[in-house]
């Protein structure tokens, strides 16, 4: 009897987490496509308003061209009346002339009259555009904050329902989790390490031989153009040490925090792959946090752009980092080649290990992506207090 009774409850359990987990995700799509349809809206509010200033410069001038045209077409109106008034006085060619200039000026007005008209009406079309933009950016700001409170419910309060059933093989399993994901660092590093600074040390070492042998026989002037090519490698490969170095954990982010971090890596991937753009923008005010904390985030954020920057082709990626009261949010967004995500390709630990560094964090991760439509990485972090750095 007890046996079953342990069996139900596991099985209620299960399906209660199940539930949860749905209403999560669910609930996390719609935060990413509000999130998105504000984004959007954005840009679609700045594209406006740029062309809201176009059309108003350039309507001015047409606006100083009509008045200027009707000052014409008064005086050509006065002239014409002149002439009616003294008729003996004036020849044939004259009157004609006189006509006719007034009747070009007539109608080059008629026509900037309506050009006038119709800039006056794309003008108002698009104020009254922005004004609706701006309405939909507020709905779309004030919605995310709703859903947010929603997301945390479910992720926190709710979330502490599944903790009272951990046991000894979840504690294993997550156990393993951290073992495999710092094997896999440490094989990252080794082959680092072994393709780019060791291979050219030992070029180097063989180098050294190259440059003795070139000095017995052609002098030193000959030795030192041959150690030049040398000196060359050794400071490539030092560069590459540092760079190794720096991926381990960034100087910076210790002394300037997760954003600044993050703005000085993607300024140097930007060096490395000038053909992408990419777009980093830090929303709310940026909290500092414990090292931990920073160290893994910027991991996640390193990692979406890494691959999107190694696998994916693209020519734009959007980066945005969300500092929320009780949360983080990182949302990575290319328009590369994307990939089907039903089909399970082998070797691809990069997102593997994104997830598992989520989790470790308590977080929720999620990946939207079809083929020739880009990928978009969500990821949801909560922050405790005793996550802050004091």
């Amino acid at each position: 009897m007890s046996a079953n009774n342990n069996k139900s409850g596991s099985l209620d359990m299960k399906h209660l987490d199940s539930i949860i987990m749905n209403m999560i995700e669910n609930v996390s799509d719609s935060k990413t496509q509000i999130f998105e349809i504000g984004e959007q809206s954005r840009t679609d509010y700045d594209g406006l308003a740029r062309e809201l200033r176009s059309v108003k410069r350039e309507l001015a001038k047409i606006i100083e061209r009509s008045d200027r045209l009707e000052v014409e077409a008064r005086r050509s109106r006065g002239r014409l009346a002149e002439i009616s008034r003294a008729f003996d006085r004036y020849g044939e060619e004259d009157i004609r002339t006189a006509y006719e200039r007034a009747n070009n000026i007539q109608i080059e007005l008629s026509v900037v009259r309506e050009m006038e008209k119709q800039m006056k009406g794309r003008r108002n079309e698009l104020e009254r555009r922005l004004v609706q933009l701006e309405a939909t950016i507020k709905k779309a700001d004030n919605l995310a904050g709703k859903v947010t409170v929603v997301l945390n419910y479910l992720t926190s309060d709710l979330k502490q329902v599944g903790e009272f059933v951990a046991n000894a093989r979840e504690q294993r399993e997550l156990g393993l989790k951290i073992i495999e994901a710092l094997e896999e660092e440490r094989r990252r590093l080794s082959r680092d390490i072994h393709d780019g600074p060791a291979q050219t040390l030992a070029q180097v070492l063989i180098g050294l031989d190259v440059v003795e042998r070139v000095n017995q026989r052609e002098g030193a002037e000959a030795a030192k153009q041959e150690l030049q090519k040398y000196r060359v490698m050794v400071q490539g490969a030092l560069a590459e040490v540092r760079r190794i170095i720096y991926d381990l954990r960034p100087m910076s982010l210790d002394d300037l925090g997760l954003a600044p971090t993050l703005g000085k890596y993607f300024r140097r991937v930007q060096e490395e792959y000038p053909d992408i753009d990419i777009n980093f923008r830090i929303i709310g005010q940026e909290k500092r946090l414990q090292s931990r904390m920073e160290a893994a985030l910027f991991r996640l954020a390193q990692e979406a752009v890494q691959n999107a920057c190694t696998h994916a082709k693209p020519r734009h990626i959007r980066v945005r980092v969300e500092f929320r009261d009780d949360q983080l949010l990182i949302l990575v967004k290319d328009d590369g080649i994307g990939f089907d995500q039903s089909v399970k390709k082998e070797g691809s630990y990069g997102l593997v290990g994104m997830k598992e560094r989520t989790e470790l964090l308590n977080g929720l991760m999620k990946i939207h992506s079809k083929r020739n439509h880009g990928t978009l990485i969500f990821i949801r972090i909560p922050i405790e207090e005793n996550d802050l750095l004091h």
